[in-house]
């Protein structure tokens, strides 16, 4: 499996910010994450800042595209923590992973079509990542909801990142894409038109899940536990300093338009508690029980571990960050 290491260091606002180096016996715990996409932000600043130094380890971030893939790098031991969508760990029971924290709150995804489109019932085809991706899971969600049935009404055509999905749609090979901020500022800037919108559902949901196996949380729950104070912190380090936020978005999201970079940063909040509480998953145990009914008699219970988070709160330590980064 092809990995790519993102292991470069900006010099950075360090020293308003006080850090500790890690210790000689910092646990080493390899993240993946799959799309150059501005959810990933938190995790891109804590790595920046040396935030998982702080609490004792050494993260190294790999990238794998498709949070299938992520998921199996989890199963292989290849890597350890995950950052990728509820409805890949609803549909692998078989892999025994947990989800244990969370970034975002509503499904952020967008349905944009070339010139000259005006209705959903005009599209045939709609570019996505990969099935099984986030973006897959919203665009069946959607068109469902417009009374259209994936596959068969609509073809969805797997065509990679969101650069390749517009570029699908600009040369007709696509009628429409599934994109999220900050790529629709480039949408919008060609012509394409909105057809459908999730963020304007407020619909309860995070793309993007803290996820392990289950047998790996058990044996290092402490490092996991200071892995989630570290994101938690990176979390409000993102909300409070903004320059340094789009800095770290430039550098991953290889991106120097600042245009780009603002509409990131206004579009997208992320939760100090990252309860991964069912509400934010609901929807994918609904979906993914329409094709294995047997999801819809588990426990959900199964699929998440809400004990970290709630040890974080519990000691003050969220309180804590709150009070001294200054946002809720």
């Amino acid at each position: 499996m092809k990995k790519i290491l993102h292991t470069m260091a900006l010099p950075l606002l360090l020293a308003s910010f006080a850090f500790q180096l890690a210790p000689a016996s910092a646990a080493n715990i390899n993240v993946v994450w799959t799309s150059e996409v501005g959810q990933f932000a938190p995790l891109w600043v804590t790595k920046e800042a040396k935030l998982f130094e702080k609490y004792g380890n050494n993260v190294q971030l790999i990238f794998i595209q498709g949070a299938s893939s992520a998921a199996a790098a989890l199963s292989s031991g290849d890597a350890h923590v995950g950052m990728f969508s509820p409805q890949v760990v609803i549909s692998t029971p078989q892999l025994d992973l947990v989800m244990f924290g969370r970034l975002g709150n509503t499904m952020d995804n967008r349905v944009y079509a070339r010139k000259g489109i005006k209705s959903i019932k005009e599209v045939k085809r709609v570019a996505i990542s990969r099935f099984g991706s986030n973006a897959d899971f919203a665009a069946r969600y959607l068109l469902q909801r417009e009374g259209l049935r994936p596959d068969t009404d609509v073809a969805l055509l797997q065509v990679g990142n969101q650069a390749n999905r517009i570029a699908a749609v600009e040369s007709n090979n696509a009628d429409a894409a599934m994109l999220t901020p900050p790529m629709t500022l480039q949408a919008r800037k060609l012509g394409m038109t909105l057809l459908l919108d999730a963020s304007k559902l407020n619909i309860p949901y995070s793309s993007l899940m803290f996820v392990a196996r289950r047998s790996y949380l058990a044996k290092t729950r402490a490092e996991l536990v200071n892995f989630t104070k570290a994101m938690i912190e990176g979390v409000a380090l993102y909300k409070s300093n903004k320059e340094f936020a789009m800095k770290v978005l430039s550098k991953y999201m290889k991106v120097q338009d600042r245009e780009v970079l603002e509409e990131n940063f206004k579009e997208y909040d992320f939760p100090l508690k990252p309860y991964p509480s069912r509400e934010y998953f609901e929807l994918p145990i609904q979906e993914v029980g329409k094709k294995d009914p047997k999801v819809l008699k588990e426990n959900p219970d199964r699929y998440t571990d809400l004990s970290l988070v709630k040890e974080l709160e519990s000691s003050g330590f969220i309180d804590k960050v709150s009070q001294e980064y200054r946002v809720k």
